[in-house]
């Protein structure tokens, strides 16, 4: 069996410093360099493999494509019982989770787990969980051909309904709307395109790998 890590070519591409640790911290954990982009590469994984990665949608991609094993960096890090985790002295902030990763609680617990053992005091949306239908600008923007390709089963045949394209403005007054239900100033996000979306509702959208390997 061997282990490839994805790092995301997006979050890498918008969270430089932070994506740089997380590599420096998967390489010194489990000895792993980024293999890179999930659509070329998912092909080289076979049934006894794990992937290690950070993007939701890559999760779908690959989950479609192999029968490979996924584990996310954030479960990673919580079973990690050397990990030095940021103190944010019990800050209040909510928690916007991804409608790509709405079937994964693994994932969820995950990540509210890390919260907590950063010291940040959870805030929960209604519409949390399974029940969320949040992801950002992915969501308001026909979905990619690439992501068509390769994830078939779950954009195109279960949840076409779910992209509702709209126009820059409409994006803007639709975000607004979302963060108005919002009770604290910063939110974290576990996907790029709902950090983006919080942060265009006039919230102060943080991505997750932002906090754990901060400057």
């Amino acid at each position: 069996m061997s282990y490839y890590f994805f790092p995301s070519c997006k979050v890498t591409a918008q969270f430089k410093d932070a994506s740089k640790r997380a590599r420096e911290y998967v390489d010194q954990k489990l000895g792993l360099k980024p293999i890179g982009c999930c659509r070329p590469n998912h092909a080289k994984l076979t049934a006894d493999d794990t992937a290690l990665i950070v993007c939701n949608n890559c999760a779908a991609i690959i989950e479609e494509n192999t029968d490979a094993r996924i584990q996310f960096l954030w479960e990673l890090i919580d079973q990690d019982p050397d990990f030095p985790f940021p103190d944010y002295h019990g800050e209040e902030i909510s928690v916007q989770d991804c409608w790509i990763a709405f079937d994964k609680q693994h994932v969820q617990d995950a990540v509210r787990s890390l919260m907590r053992k950063m010291n940040i005091r959870v805030v929960e949306l209604e519409e949390n969980r399974e029940k969320t239908k949040f992801c950002g600008t992915n969501l308001l923007s026909p979905c990619t051909e690439s992501n068509a390709q390769l994830a078939r089963k779950r954009y195109v045949e279960q949840f076409p309904h779910m992209f509702t394209p709209m126009e820059p403005e409409e994006q803007v007054a639709h975000f607004r709307a979302h963060c108005e239900q919002i009770e604290t100033d910063k939110v974290v996000c576990y996907c790029k395109f709902c950090t983006e979306g919080i942060n265009m509702g006039g919230k102060q959208g943080l991505h997750l790998i932002e906090l754990l390997f901060p400057a």
